[in-house]
């Protein structure tokens, strides 16, 4: 059986489109307000530009700031969240490792402590992960 090189082509390019569409940040930019899920009763916010963070606490007594990369995994959407500043100066510099997922305008996040190594497997058992759902401001 003969492959045509265009055939070969098509179906590249069309695998790439495919993939590339599982990175791109452009869902997750903009303004999310939300609470954690364990606390309700205080609201965050979340504030994403590009590949900027700001995640900041109603009362203004928690931030984080910083720049995140992405996973292209489309099965479960990994995010790194590397801090820049926050109101824990130990933790400046410091990784959040993170799962998320959007549904229309509705985004959860679970993310581990900032520099555990190990990442939030699941969205149902997040064990000793700290999980966060917003809605689109």
């Amino acid at each position: 059986m003969k492959i045509r090189v265009g055939n070969i082509i098509l179906i590249s390019c069309f695998c790439l489109t495919i993939f590339s569409s599982c990175n791109r940040q452009t869902k997750l930019e903009g303004v999310w307000i939300g609470s954690e899920i364990r606390k309700p009763l205080v609201d965050w916010i979340l504030n994403i530009q590009g590949n900027q963070f700001h995640l900041i606490r109603e009362d203004y007594c928690m931030w984080y700031k910083g720049r995140f990369n992405m996973n292209n995994n489309c099965i479960l959407k990994k995010i790194d969240l590397k801090i820049n500043d926050t109101h824990a100066r130990s933790q400046n510099g410091k990784t959040i490792l993170g799962i998320y997922e959007i549904d229309s305008d509705a985004l959860t996040v679970v993310m581990g402590l900032p520099g555990t190594q190990a990442r939030p497997l699941s969205f149902d058992e997040p064990r000793d992960a700290v999980v966060f759902s917003f809605v689109r401001s």
